[in-house]
């Protein structure tokens, strides 16, 4: 049985199983927990104005306190922490302090909607260059509007689906990837709608021209050869080629299919240009394109975290990325990208789910492991920026970014069970 009590009636050994309020907006890590310290009920009292409490699961010593509990005493008096009006396209307040968590999984069921119908088109355009027919460019003008429009509304929904990957379906999902990530990126640079159709349009199309290249040497699982490397880099061309027929398509986009493996430094292929001779969105979907690739697992390697992936790409970045856009594409995406694993100082595991703009060292997160690496068997969202923490000698902070694979955490998987099955 719950019952209703006000926290001046709260004793130790209470199992409190609900409060007055979002549990990501109070201090607690766990959503439910047996009262275990005075600072425990004093942190209830600070926040709210009443709490549930469960009495099968409270301690033997105050049961028969909670059989004859007093009733609930009210007192609006004490200053509350309150957040202020809610964002209803992200679930996420101004102040960064509330977040809905059904509003999330309404936005990621519409990013997933769009990815899906985005996914059947390409694997129809795939098969289509495969066998050398005419590409539908029209069709995928209209996913990257949508695609686009949807990332203007709520960025993080459509980037938190770019975790779902698979190393035997790597073309088409990279490529889906890399367009997301480019509008992304575009959005930040503040590029306009029209100029977003054109930069996605270019990045979902970017490695078509593979499906000539033949299996044997694109599934490789170790290092191709001289001979077996021509081959691959005949494909840039070869989708320039095939999109060039269809007469639908911006010099822009047709740039971005044919030289986004150009560097800087003239080493890239198949033109060796260099610097300024390489367009400004190729430029972008160029740092997008490799952040995908080595960020996800492949026959032949196993994919970095994002952490790594940036560091590397700002250290790889003379004579390949414009640095300028690598530090925008960095700031972009944050210190704690979205789909990371992280530490808490705690010892407690999650996985960031949404970046908060004002404070990028405290995004929100879904916690998966308690202190003792043990699974939550229901998983609860924590928000790092939340104004309670900043009174508290125990708040949660990050200490450091982790690989999936060390706790064996199936990112992916997450994704699924929390924010895209069971979707309304």
């Amino acid at each position: 049985m719950h019952i209703k009590l006000s926290p001046e009636n709260l004793k130790l050994g209470m199992f409190v199983s609900e409060l007055d309020r979002p549990w990501v907006e109070s201090p607690f890590i766990f959503q439910g927990f047996r009262l275990r310290t005075v600072e425990e009920i004093q942190d209830i009292k600070d926040i709210c104005y009443y709490v549930y409490v469960d009495t099968e699961k409270s301690s033997n010593n105050v049961q028969a306190y909670l059989s004859n509990a007093p009733k609930l005493q009210r007192k609006e008096t004490r200053k509350k922490n309150v957040s202020s009006s809610t964002d209803k396209r992200s679930g996420i307040s101004k102040s960064t302090t509330k977040l809905d968590r059904e509003t999330i999984k309404k936005n990621v069921h519409n990013a997933n909607v769009i990815r899906k119908k985005t996914r059947e088109y390409v694997d129809d355009m795939l098969t289509k260059a495969r066998m050398g027919k005419i590409i539908d460019t029209k069709k995928a003008k209209n996913l990257v509007a949508e695609l686009a429009n949807n990332i203007i509304e709520n960025t993080d929904a459509s980037v938190w689906l770019t975790n779902l990957k698979n190393r035997d379906e790597y073309t088409a999902i990279h490529s889906i990837n890399v367009c997301v990530l480019s509008l992304t990126f575009g959005r930040a640079l503040g590029l306009n709608k029209t100029q977003l159709n054109e930069l996605g349009l270019g990045a979902l199309l970017h490695d078509l021209g593979k499906m000539q290249v033949p299996l044997e040497i694109l599934n490789k699982p170790g290092a191709l050869n001289d001979e077996e490397f021509e081959v691959m880099k005949s494909h840039p061309v070869r989708g320039y080629e095939m999109l060039a027929k269809s007469n639908g398509l911006s010099p822009d986009a047709l740039d971005i299919v044919k030289s986004h493996h150009e560097r800087l430094s003239g080493s890239g292929y198949p033109a060796g240009l260099k610097n300024n001779e390489i367009r400004y969105f190729t430029k972008i979907v160029t740092i997008t394109d490799v952040y995908d690739a080595v960020t996800s697992d492949r026959v032949y390697h196993l994919g970095m975290t994002p952490h790594e992936a940036l560091k590397n790409m700002y250290e790889w970045a003379p004579g390949n990325f414009d640095l300028s856009l690598i530090q925008d594409f960095i700031r972009t995406i944050g210190i704690y990208p979205v789909g990371s694993v992280v530490e808490l100082k705690t010892g407690h595991i999650g996985i960031v789910m949404k970046l908060n703009e004002e404070q990028r060292l405290k995004p929100i997160l879904i916690m998966v492991m308690n202190r003792h690496k043990e699974f939550y068997a229901k998983r609860k969202l924590v928000n790092l920026a939340s104004p309670i923490w900043e009174a508290k000698d125990n708040k949660p902070e990050i200490s450091r970014i982790i690989d999936a694979k060390e706790y064996d955490i199936d990112v992916a998987r997450i994704i699924q069970e929390d924010l895209i099955t069971n979707q309304p």
